[in-house]
């Protein structure tokens, strides 16, 4: 009988063993640089029969991976992919401009944690169901059965050499409702012995989409301090609408509509109508700019070329334009004559023609046409065959996509605030627990003042102590990063609980993007924060920011580009 328990025990240990060396990524395509790190790629369940596979991949740590904590990432949209975080924001690969070939991210979030990036929910990205081609159902409860069963499946399958790491949940935007659900369901199957790894210990949340309601009263506020509106209109929205009462408190939602309780405008009425030009994130039409960073524009679109035929999302596009494939600047800039790429001076050169003039973006970045390179490489055979996609996958015709509109537009949004989330965790944690808010603080889409007032509302429900609200600073030099403010309480169960509430200078929605360096400073702070949650953001003893380069792949045809493209990786870090 022993023999029996003892083949079963080892069948099993073989089968894990299996899935962990075949989720190995073994040559991603067109990668420029040297890598000291392991790469995964592969599939976890996210339902009890196996029939949800949602995709993932983990980015091993370049420090320490055996000792590094797992930091869980999530996209949000609802329907955008994770993979958009790690190849267009916090991951180590950027895609070149061609699609084709990946250079470095000197500034990713694998620092000093192992990343994990889950494409949540199912339909998103390379995750699917086996039995619904192109499946596009979801809601918030079935998104977190979804993520839990997932992570489940990672620390006791795919990966359970995590199952007794610390580890973190993090993510964006939409996000800021996954993780507050999930974390609930979480600590409550942590408490109750049901769940594979114990060693929780905090969430992040960027630019979070944690209080509907909230999120666009704010915005009216925001906007009317950012240049948006006359004076004259101002004071009638405080006469018309307002009415003498408190106006940072002011209920402007009951002037909107919104047929998906996402996507909201006036009403039509006198006061909607007010409103309406100081919520509306139109990027495309007469006076519009980029919602996800009011001060960032891109390239002319009046010859707009994409480089590849993906399907690009309606909504929630991150972009207000791209740059066209074949225009003069893009050709200019391709030719390194300048002594910061070259370590050469041509002083010949026609340094005129790399300015684009319809842009405050003079220097081709990557946020504006990131989306459709990393679109283009990602539905390349060769990189799927690396990166592990199944052929059940392409047989149900599937395209990535950055964001996937029949998902978002076909959501259901269940909460439209995540308060009653946030009670059960601070109550019912029993180890101490710590979370990080933070916010770029020119995103419209979900503003930095929104996620503040709602966290100042959990705070007082929950009795927290308010704490002073202090500069912090990236850097040797000490510059201006942004400010933070924490919230402190016990609970009964003895669990010091922590509530960081802290805004990235001129970032954006995409903050590990918009503001490189202070966010990886800022996060790789946070997961190795000092005893009962205290955080010093300013600290920059774990992160060095005196960045060195990994050498570049032996015989790459690209040495040049690439460096011109890593300075300007460096020249946008802060």
């Amino acid at each position: 009988m022993n023999r029996f328990i003892l083949s079963a025990i080892l069948l099993t240990i073989s089968a894990v063993s299996a899935q962990q060396e075949n989720d190995l990524v073994k040559n991603l395509p067109g990668l420029l640089f040297e890598v000291n790190f392991k790469t995964y790629s592969g599939f976890v369940d996210a339902n009890a029969n196996g029939t949800w596979k949602m995709h993932y991949t983990l980015t091993e740590s370049r420090s320490n991976p055996d000792a590094d904590p797992l930091l869980v990432w999530f996209n949000g949209g609802p329907g955008c992919s994770s993979l958009g975080g790690l190849f267009e924001e916090l991951g180590p690969f950027y895609v070149n401009y061609d699609g084709e070939t990946l250079y470095e991210n000197p500034y990713a979030w694998n620092a000093k944690a192992n990343v994990l990036y889950l494409e949540s929910p199912i339909g998103v990205g390379f995750s699917y169901d086996t039995t619904t081609p192109n499946y596009f159902q979801a809601n918030d409860d079935q998104t977190a059965g979804q993520n839990f069963l997932a992570l489940t499946n990672f620390f006791t399958v795919a990966q359970p050499k995590y199952a007794n790491r610390t580890f973190f949940l993090s993510g964006e935007s939409y996000a800021g409702i996954y993780i507050p659900m999930l974390t609930d369901l979480l600590t409550t199957a942590i408490n109750n012995n049901s769940f594979p790894n114990p060693n929780f210990a905090g969430s992040a949340i960027g630019n979070g989409f944690m209080n509907v309601a909230g999120l666009l009263n704010a915005l009216v506020l925001w906007s009317g301090y950012h240049g948006r509106i006359s004076i004259q209109d101002w004071e009638q929205i405080k006469t018309q609408c307002v009415k003498g009462a408190d106006i940072d408190y002011f209920d402007f939602s009951q002037f909107t509509n919104a047929s998906n309780k996402i996507d909201f405008a006036g009403d039509g009425s006198v006061c909607g109508n007010l409103i309406d030009p100081l919520i509306s994130q139109n990027a495309f039409g007469d006076g519009g700019f980029d919602q996800y960073n009011f001060y960032q524009e891109c390239y002319d679109v009046s010859s707009f070329q994409a480089p590849a035929p993906t399907p690009a999302p309606g909504k929630r596009t991150k972009r207000a334009s791209h740059f066209n494939g074949q225009s003069s600047i893009k050709k200019n800039l391709r030719k390194p004559n300048n002594l910061a790429f070259t370590g050469t001076s041509n002083l010949n050169a026609n340094t005129a023609a790399l300015i684009n003039r319809y842009s405050n973006d003079n220097n081709w970045g990557y946020f504006c046409w990131n989306e459709d390179a990393v679109g283009k490489y990602l539905n390349t055979d060769a990189v799927q065959t690396a990166l592990n996609i199944p052929q059940a996958w392409k047989d149900q015709k599937n395209t990535w996509q950055d964001c996937r509109d029949s998902i978002y537009n076909n959501y259901v949004l269940t909460y439209n605030t995540t308060n009653q989330f946030f009670k059960n965790i601070i109550t019912n944690v029993k180890t101490d627990f710590r979370f990080l808010i933070y916010n770029g603080d020119v995103d419209t889409v979900c503003n930095y003042l929104g996620d503040a007032y709602h966290i100042k509302k959990v705070a007082e429900e929950n009795n927290l102590t308010t704490n002073s609200r202090t500069p912090w600073f990236y850097s040797d030099n000490r510059q201006l990063a942004g400010y933070v403010q924490t919230y402190t309480g016990q609970n009964a169960n003895n669990a010091t609980i922590t509530i960081d509430v802290l805004t990235v200078k001129g970032a954006g929605h995409m903050v590990p993007f918009d503001r490189a360096g202070p966010s990886v400073q800022m996060i790789t702070n946070f997961i190795f924060a000092a005893s009962k949650g205290n955080v010093n953001y300013t600290d920059n003893s774990n992160f060095d920011t005196n960045i060195k380069l990994s050498p570049l792949v032996t015989g790459s045809s690209s040495t040049n580009f690439t460096m011109f493209i890593l300075a300007i990786v460096a020249l946008f870090a802060f």
